[in-house]
């Protein structure tokens, strides 16, 4: 596949998921085809001295959808699932690192059990669904941001958030902040 720009990624997608005949594999290529050099993500980007920021920039056609996510120093997700969703994501700025879990026992207190950890740079394109496990994601830095671009499919507006110390899952519900 011909590298392509961030409207072209959306176009891509769109045309993958205008039939139930998508495959993760398309996904992924569109995703590894997409060139971060020519910086059309950073129109999104906006930093949060608090926590990460995401955007939707493509709510797709309820089969996907495409956000942006920009991570300051030292700031991550919570550990949590993808109930009714895949993730592939792309690194376009820096880097992310991803820490998965195996599932916590239902009923069992216990300490989350890391099954991998890897952090992934910039052009490197990462998949977490739930039959992997769980996961957490954290721009590790103390120097340098993060920028990730996400593609989640199907759209999804909860998920579930798990304590470290006891596998104790809380429902999330996911700010949905869209782009203008």
């Amino acid at each position: 596949m011909e590298k392509l720009t961030l409207s072209e990624v959306m176009q891509c997608l769109k045309d993958e998921f205008s039939t139930d005949k998508w495959s993760r594999q398309s996904v992924k290529d569109i995703l590894e085809s997409y060139d971060i050099t020519h910086g059309d993500w950073r129109k999104y980007c906006k930093f949060d001295d608090h926590k990460y920021y995401r955007v939707v920039i493509d709510q797709g056609n309820d089969r996907y959808n495409l956000v942006i996510l920009c991570w300051n120093c030292g700031q991550g997700t919570p550990v949590h699932d993808h109930p009714t969703a895949e993730c592939m994501f792309k690194v376009c700025e820096g880097s992310v690192c991803e820490t998965r879990y195996s599932f916590p026992q239902c009923g069992v207190k216990c300490n989350l059990e890391v099954s991998e950890e890897c952090c992934l740079t910039e052009g490197q394109v990462g998949h977490i669904n739930d039959s992997q496990g769980i996961h957490r994601m954290c721009n590790d830095s103390d120097t340098d941001t993060c920028v990730t671009l996400h593609c989640y499919f199907p759209p999804y507006k909860t998920v579930n958030t798990y304590d470290e110390r006891t596998g104790d899952k809380t429902e999330y519900e996911v700010k949905r902040v869209t782009a203008e």
